[in-house]
């Protein structure tokens, strides 16, 4: 467990675009874990996950009740600078 804290923390220094690139690099560092064809497989992974299940339908209960309260995203909110 040492190790994996000691690992966090060196991430946690490292300049932003190198930690980019490490989340980039991460697949190829771990092969084991993702899989080959990426994206797709993980998409096309039809295993049940209601926890998740519930927590979209929740998002959608409370979308449908006050659309308001949730940003609008598009190209402009997205490319805008806090």
């Amino acid at each position: 467990m040492r190790t994996l804290l000691e690992i966090e923390k060196a991430i946690a220094r490292l300049p932003s675009d190198d930690q980019l690139q490490l989340i980039k690099d991460i697949p190829a560092l771990c092969p084991e874990v993702f899989p080959r064809d990426g994206w797709y497989s993980i998409l096309q992974d039809a295993t049940p996950r209601p926890a998740f299940s519930q927590f979209l339908d929740r998002v959608d209960a409370e979308y449908s009740h006050a659309p308001e309260s949730f940003p609008v995203l598009n190209e402009d909110s997205l490319s805008e600078k806090p």
